[in-house]
């Protein structure tokens, strides 16, 4: 697949500096587009701008934002930088997301469980809220969503992680059914099956790594969403190793 249709293009990353996220910043990078990387790690933001930096001819941009804490004025804040520093937006991929702890409900305390929804769905919310303007004006603009299978159907000890992604699921529906018919938004909720991540081996700790593929393998899952040949597309969930999408 081509990949210069994204030079230029100015792309929103969640999640940015670590597994899939980080692969996907350097990745589209190459391809020629502007990563809008946001991450609440200062010192891997700053030094992943400098490696885009020295190696492309892009304009990369760093947007230091603890999710947690992300709230309504915050989100504001980053339509405004984006608005001030570029154009516009065309895609956003929405990868950030913690786990913090494999349990029993029963054991599950109300601090994680809030922490977990606030980072992996509320504050999906509040960005898709306040980018989705910016979003209508750009051609074939895309918002990526990150799915899992424990948020399709719950099990056990996935506690706050597989009910936020369930949560998020709904939100991302709800989000298609909304934009699609009145704009040229196209919405996508993409589950990248086992893929060898932090997240994964805390989830997994017994597991071997070496057998599980690395996030460069996902890279022409999201070529193809980004890409024109997606626009005619009537797929929604998007499954690695299942989905036929050439």
């Amino acid at each position: 697949m081509k990949k210069d249709f994204l030079v230029n293009k100015n792309i929103l990353i969640t999640g940015a500096t670590s597994g899939i996220g980080k692969s996907l910043t350097k990745y589209l990078s190459e391809c020629g587009a502007n990563i809008l990387m946001l991450s609440k790690d200062e010192s891997k933001l700053d030094d992943l701008y400098d490696e885009i930096i020295k190696k492309y001819n892009t304009d990369p941009c760093i947007l230091k934002c603890d999710l947690e804490k992300l709230n309504e004025d915050t989100a504001a804040e980053i339509n405004k930088i984006i608005n001030e520093n570029y154009s516009g937006i065309d895609a956003v991929i929405f990868n950030a997301a913690i786990l913090e702890k494999m349990s029993h409900i029963e054991s599950y305390d109300l601090t994680t469980w809030e922490r977990v929804l606030k980072i992996n769905l509320t504050s999906i919310f509040l960005l898709s809220k306040n980018l989705i303007p910016l979003l209508k004006k750009a051609c074939n603009p895309r918002i990526i969503f990150t799915s899992s299978s424990v948020g399709k159907k719950g099990q056990a000890f996935w506690g706050a992680y597989s009910v936020s992604k369930a949560g998020l699921n709904a939100l991302s529906e709800i989000i298609a059914d909304e934009v699609e018919s009145v704009s040229d938004i196209k919405v996508f909720n993409f589950d990248p099956k086992a893929t060898r991540t932090k997240m994964r081996s805390i989830a997994y700790p017994a597991e071997n790594p070496s057998i599980l593929k690395d996030a460069q393998e996902l890279m022409d899952y999201y070529l193809w969403m980004l890409s024109d040949q997606s626009s005619s597309s009537d797929k929604f969930y998007i499954e690695y190793g299942i989905d036929e999408f050439k």
